[in-house]
């Protein structure tokens, strides 16, 4: 995501402009405000480097956003500028703060994933072939209080899987560090055969769906199934109940000589 690229040159650009104003009082700004500080300004920076809105706001100019958006949450820009100096002398607060802006930008972009992918494209996606061949739709408790999902799945050949679905993990669900466990799997002679895992998904709780997306190139022609768990958790006991639903999972592969990029994980907000 372009909000989201880290610019040093940027950090730079703003301490050369905020360097020539005059300190007053010493003030860091809290972590939270420089979370909401730092979205805001990304947010900016991408609209503003749309051609179509220069165009239309052809006298606004960077430094003005920036001190609108200081203005908003009780800060100058001097205040700004201390606190990023404090917080870049302090690379483990300034890490904890772009880990937040990082994670709130992806829940964001899941959100208007949901939002904006209509009933229509989901049948499409249906009716362009989806692999996954078992149900589409999960309700617990209803259909096992400690159901974990699992799932095998004939592969296609070589090529870059997507396994995609919406998730909507209650507050009140028993899982502990519930997650998606997908791995690639053939019959190699061993007691649990020949398994390539993908990078875990790990689901948030909460009061919506939200959308998961999850990739990996395939090259192991013996590779027979796809595998996993769709609600596995980290629970060492029986003593808890999952509260979960999901709907619409679809099983894509784009085999290699169409271009499609290897072995890649992402999820859309």
């Amino acid at each position: 995501m372009r909000l989201l690229i880290i610019s040093l040159s940027w950090i730079i650009l703003l301490s050369a402009c905020f360097s020539k104003d005059k300190e007053k009082k010493t003030i860091i700004i809290p972590k939270d405000d420089m979370v909401n500080i730092l979205e805001d300004i990304h947010m900016a920076n991408g609209i503003f480097a749309l051609g179509y809105v220069r165009k239309k706001y052809p006298g606004t100019d960077s430094l003005g956003n920036y001190r609108d958006i200081f203005s908003r949450y009780g800060y100058t820009m001097q205040d700004f500028q201390r606190s990023l100096d404090y917080y870049i002398g302090h690379l483990k607060e300034y890490d904890v703060i772009y880990d937040q802006v990082i994670k709130d930008f992806n829940t964001l972009q899941e959100s208007l994933y949901n939002r904006d992918m209509l009933p229509e494209e989901r049948r499409k996606m249906k009716r362009e072939g989806n692999l996954w061949t078992l149900k589409t739709e999960w309700h617990l408790p209803r259909e096992g209080q400690r159901n974990k999902i699992p799932f095998s799945v004939p592969v296609k050949g070589p090529g870059v899987y997507t396994l995609s679905m919406r998730i909507h993990v209650g507050r009140n669900d028993g899982s502990r560090h519930p997650y998606i466990l997908v791995y690639f799997w053939n019959d190699d002679g061993t007691p649990g055969g020949h398994r390539i895992y993908w990078k875990k998904k790990h689901l948030t709780k909460g009061a919506e769906f939200k959308q998961y997306i999850l990739s990996k190139a395939l090259k192991d022609t013996n590779i027979t199934y796809l595998k996993g768990y769709l609600l596995d958790d980290e629970n060492k006991d029986t003593l808890y109940i999952k509260h979960a639903d999901i709907r619409d999972i679809f099983l894509d592969v784009k085999p290699f000589h169409t271009g499609a990029a290897p072995d890649t994980i992402s999820t859309k907000r």
